[in-house]
């Protein structure tokens, strides 16, 4: 039985995985920042913070009792404060790279133990360039900086596989927070999970457009 690590359980395209994972028999262990928030069908819960290195280790910790060897890990964490430049102090800014970026690597290197050769780590991120709006520079910051994270980590654990995943709007609650209605032909967390399967599926890596 296949088994996966979701970072960021509790969203709307972490929760997607959770469940279309479970669907198609795999092992799920969720993580989140609101563990209540998890959905049900998850085999293991548990809470951390992107921006606490003991969180995140004392989670891993909790999963390595389950599992000797994870096939897939996916950070779908992140979060989103609009503001000016003029206006983002250093604790807005850091917010914002810590959840969207430094979570991101903290997350995937103390997971990677659990992650076997050919196992495949995948981190959800953004078309950035469509996101270079006013008031969305923490933001887009941070999320600019996967690209090269996961670059990197391709060529430094040759033995395992890496993407990028980019998905245009999405339909969750990360629109609650924004001056912004949803646009008509966002997609569905599910359509997101099914694509990133079948990614994983495919073993193919590097960036996946969507």
């Amino acid at each position: 039985m296949p088994e996966a690590l979701i970072w960021g359980a509790s969203g709307g395209i972490g929760g997607a995985l959770v469940r279309a994972l479970k669907a198609r028999g795999w092992k799920v262990y969720g993580a989140a920042r609101n563990e209540s928030r998890i959905p049900s069908d998850a085999d293991l819960t548990c809470s951390f913070s992107a921006g606490n290195d003991y969180s995140i280790d004392g989670a891993v910790s909790l999963i390595a009792y389950q599992t000797s060897a994870l096939d897939l890990i996916v950070y779908a964490a992140g979060g989103i404060r609009l503001s000016a430049v003029e206006d983002t102090d250093s604790a807005a800014w850091s917010d914002m790279l810590i959840a969207n970026l430094t979570g991101a690597a903290r997350t995937i290197r103390a997971s990677l133990p659990l992650l076997k050769e050919g196992g495949h780590a995948m981190i959800v991120g953004a078309y950035v360039d469509k996101v270079t709006l006013p008031r969305f520079a923490p933001y887009a910051v941070a999320k600019a900086g996967l690209e090269p994270l996961v670059a990197i980590l391709a060529k430094e654990q040759r033995k395992r596989k890496f993407t990028l995943v980019r998905p245009p709007a999405v339909a969750t609650p990360f629109w609650d927070g924004l001056p912004l209605k949803v646009p008509a032909n966002a997609l569905t967390p599910e359509q997101v999970a099914d694509a990133m399967i079948a990614r994983y599926d495919s073993g193919e890596t590097g960036m996946l457009d969507l």
